[in-house]
């Protein structure tokens, strides 16, 4: 039996040849069986914003770059939703299966898939892969497997692909319970928000701060966010945690601005997934916090990391639009490390670009890193945008950032991290310049934020 929409086996179709291959191969010791087992990153964001035709299309056209980049005798099947499986026969061990996902993503990332309208989005998939010891393993291990591997290259971030190993099971179980106690940590006053002030690199001042969410287990102790951040996203989890975030931060600024006149033009940045782009209460829930803070919509900015960009849909388009159009400011992050693209620039209307800390790290060491930075704020000072890096850590790097232009910057040269209550023992100081955070004059260790 096929799926209509794809034209592709089913589960059960599969799970019968995934069987007999098992079986064939019994005794034979210079063949294995594979199995592909992958789902396709915001699928679910596509879906839901452009409809389940638009996400018909793109499952057709996923089954079709997989039908491009794989063997004939290779069988694919759609599982449900957006999960799909590939079963390879007679291949030599895992390098061939291995291979064969880094096929499928290439296909993947090579063009963005034409939906109705002619919308665009492009396809990402997290893969996980298992081989099958002939005769030694049922169709469920090996198809449980290759799942648990699939959720460990998702835990590591999108467009992964990675092969079953032992233990997997032992995080597969980790995470269930970090995304049952992530359900219960802000209630349970488990979560806080901490802030990262960005300065203008010229004298020092405070103009900024970031607001990153932190998570004190009381059994597992800081959970970095690296870790718990995924797991929000995966489960939905990230819409409630985020206004979470969002009410916190605007709470805190505007009490700052209250109560400090050094402070009254301090603004926040505040990150926003995918998810949270796309989830239809975002302009009147972002309203509602302004309101209720009494934060200026002027002084927020959100930060929206440019893979979030490439699902570029009604939904995304009018939510941005109706948060311009109330004053909220908004930054592209980790700029660079994505899909940089001039259009998307020019139709966002960004106030700000985060250059990515992958390329301040390599300041002073590597030219081609001092050249990509160049062009950056080159390119931003012509469309009006004002340039921050991220990760600035020693003096060589604020000294070549100046050099370059750059206006702001966050790292810990400049501040760490801190709670608010630290934070506005800062800002309340009649002069939070650089005689509040001193610039050091000797370089240390760089460490990751």
């Amino acid at each position: 039996m096929v799926l209509l929409v794809t034209g592709l086996s089913n589960r059960t179709l599969f799970t019968d040849r995934l069987s007999h291959a098992l079986l064939r191969t019994r005794g034979e010791h210079h063949a294995s069986v594979a199995v592909l087992f992958f789902d396709l990153d915001d699928f679910k964001v596509v879906n839901d914003s452009l409809g389940h035709q638009a996400g018909d299309q793109l499952l057709a056209v996923v089954s079709e770059r997989l039908r491009a980049c794989l063997r004939p005798e290779d069988t694919i099947a759609r599982l449900g939703g957006d999960e799909f499986a590939v079963l390879l026969e007679d291949v030599a061990g895992e390098h061939d299966a291995v291979a064969a996902a880094e096929r499928i993503a290439k296909s993947f990332r090579a063009q963005p898939a034409t939906l109705a309208g002619g919308q665009q989005a492009f396809v990402g998939a997290s893969i996980g892969i298992a081989l099958g010891t002939p005769g030694g393993d049922s169709p469920a291990r090996v198809l449980r497997d290759a799942d648990l591997a699939m959720y460990e290259a998702k835990a590591q971030g999108k467009g992964r692909h990675t092969l079953f190993q032992p233990g997997m099971e032992v995080r597969a179980r980790d995470r269930m319970e970090l995304e049952n106690d992530l359900r219960h940590a802000a209630e349970r006053g488990q979560l806080e928000v901490h802030y990262q002030p960005q300065v203008n690199m010229k004298d020092g001042r405070v103009r900024s701060v970031e607001a990153l969410l932190r998570w004190h287990h009381p059994e597992r102790g800081s959970i970095a966010p690296v870790e718990f951040i995924p797991i929000a996203e995966q489960s939905g989890l990230i819409i409630p945690v985020g206004q979470w975030v969002l009410d916190q931060a605007c709470r805190h600024v505007a009490e700052w601005q209250r109560a400090y006149p050094a402070a009254h033009d301090i603004t926040v940045s505040v990150n926003l997934s995918v998810h949270q782009l796309n989830h239809p209460t975002l302009v009147a829930d972002g309203t509602e916090t302004l309101r209720a803070s009494g934060l200026a919509a002027r002084h927020l900015t959100l930060e929206i990391t440019e893979s979030a960009l490439l699902i570029d849909t009604p939904v995304v388009s009018s939510a941005l639009a109706k948060l311009r159009a109330l004053g909220v400011r908004l930054a592209i992050d980790e700029f660079g490390t994505g899909y940089s693209s001039l259009s998307y620039l020019k139709h966002l209307n960004s106030d700000y670009l985060k250059i990515d800390k992958s390329f301040v790290d390599e300041l002073g060491r590597n030219p081609d890193d001092e050249g990509i930075i160049r062009s950056i704020v080159t390119m931003a000072a012509t469309l009006g945008i004002t340039c921050v890096a991220e990760g600035v850590e020693d003096e060589e790097q604020l000294t070549l950032l100046r050099q370059l232009g750059c206006e702001l910057g966050q790292g810990f040269y400049f501040h760490r991290p801190a709670p608010a209550e630290p934070l506005a023992t800062l800002l309340s100081q009649s002069a939070y310049a650089s005689s509040a955070m001193p610039v050091e004059s000797s370089p240390r260790p760089r460490q990751a934020a």
